[in-house]
C-alpha cells in the first residue's frame, strides 16, 4: 500500500491567507486583530515560539503583543497582567506561554476570559468545550480535525483512537470528535499510560492520534493497514550524527507505518505547522466577534 503523507505547511497556507483575508477586512472597519502573547520566565523554548507567531502574525495583519514578565513576578504578578489584558478592549485573544516557572501557579491562566482564550487553557474554557458549547478550542486538538479535513478522512462513525489524555490534545480532542457534524460524530477511544495492551487497541483503530510525548512509541505493527496516522508528538532525542546533536521524531516509528497507512503525518512538518495558524485565526475569529458588539 502506498502511503499518503500529509503535511501541514500547505494547509496552514491556506488558512493564513484566509486569516490576511478577514483582518484586512477588520481593518477597514478600524479594528486591528491584537493577540498577547504571555511569557513568564526566560524559557528559550517559549522565547522562540513567541517569536514565531510574531511573525506569522505580522504577516497576516494581526498586532502580536508579547508580553514578557520576570520569573519572579509570581502568581500575583501574572494575574494583575492578565486582569490588565482581560480588561483592554484592543486585545482580542490571550496566551500563557507554557511552561510556567517555579512559584507560578499554573491555574493563573483561569484568569484569561472565555472571549480571549484563543488557546482554550482556561478550566471555564474547557468547561465550555465539554458541555458542547461554542468556544475556542486548543489550537494543536484543532490543528487534528484540521489536517483529517484537509485530506478527506471521513470522521463519522469512524473510530478514532487518541493515545493521550492531556488537557492540551488528549482530552479536549476526543471532546471535539465526538461533536455531532461533518468533522465529528466518531466513537472515539481514548488510551494512556495505564492501558492494558494498548496494541489491541490501535489496531482496531481506523484512525489513530498518537500524542503522549514518547519518542516512537507507535510502532508498525500496532497501525492497522489501511489506517489513518496523525502523530501530535514533538520528541527530541540524541543523535551524535546530527549536527545539533539531537533529531526530532515523532510518537509514531514514521518510517514502520510507510507502506501500512493509508494517510500519515510526518514530524516534523505535520500537525504542528498547523497550530499557529489556526492560533491566528482564532484571534481574528474574537476580533470579529467583538467588532460585532459595537
Amino acid at each position: 500500500m502506498e502511503t499518503r503523507v500529509l503535511k501541514g505547511r500547505p494547509i496552514a497556507a491556506g488558512i493564513v491567507e484566509e486569516v490576511g483575508r478577514r483582518a484586512a477586512a477588520l481593518a477597514g472597519r478600524g479594528v486591528q486583530p491584537c493577540l498577547a502573547v504571555v511569557c513568564v520566565g526566560d524559557d528559550p523554548a517559549s522565547a522562540i515560539y513567541s517569536a514565531s507567531i510574531e511573525r506569522a502574525g505580522g504577516g497576516a495583519g494581526i498586532d502580536v503583543r508579547v508580553v514578557r514578565l520576570p520569573a519572579g513576578a509570581g502568581t500575583d504578578g501574572a494575574a494583575r497582567a492578565l486582569a490588565a489584558l482581560a480588561g483592554d478592549p484592543l486585545v482580542h485573544g490571550i496566551i500563557v506561554q507554557q511552561p510556567l516557572p517555579r512559584g507560578v501557579d499554573p491555574s493563573v491562566v483561569d484568569a484569561v476570559p472565555a472571549a480571549k482564550d484563543v488557546d482554550c487553557a482556561a478550566a471555564g474554557s474547557l468547561g465550555l468545550l465539554a458541555r458542547g458549547a461554542e468556544v475556542f478550542a486548543p489550537c494543536t486538538a484543532l490543528a487534528v480535525v484540521e489536517a483529517l479535513a484537509a485530506a478527506a478522512v471521513p470522521i463519522e462513525g469512524a473510530h478514532v483512537v487518541v493515545v493521550g489524555r492531556s488537557a492540551v490534545v488528549g482530552r479536549p480532542l476526543a471532546l471535539l470528535l465526538l461533536r455531532k457534524g461533518d468533522r465529528g460524530n466518531a466513537t472515539v477511544t481514548v488510551c494512556h499510560t495505564g492501558t492494558r495492551d494498548l496494541a489491541t487497541h490501535t489496531l482496531r483503530a481506523d484512525v489513530l492520534v498518537a500524542a503522549m510525548g514518547r519518542p516512537e512509541a507507535i510502532r508498525g505493527d500496532m497501525v492497522r493497514e489501511g489506517a489513518v496516522v496523525v502523530d501530535v508528538g514533538v520528541n527530541r532525542v540524541e543523535d551524535a550524527t546530527a549536527e545539533k546533536g539531537f533529531r526530532v521524531v515523532g510518537d509514531v516509528a514514521f518510517q514502520e507505518v510507510l507502506g501500512r497507512a493509508a494517510v500519515a503525518t510526518p514530524v516534523p512538518g505535520g500537525v504542528g505547522a498547523l497550530t499557529t495558524a489556526i492560533l491566528l485565526r482564532n484571534t481574528v475569529r474574537a476580533a470579529e466577534a467583538r467588532a460585532r458588539e459595537r
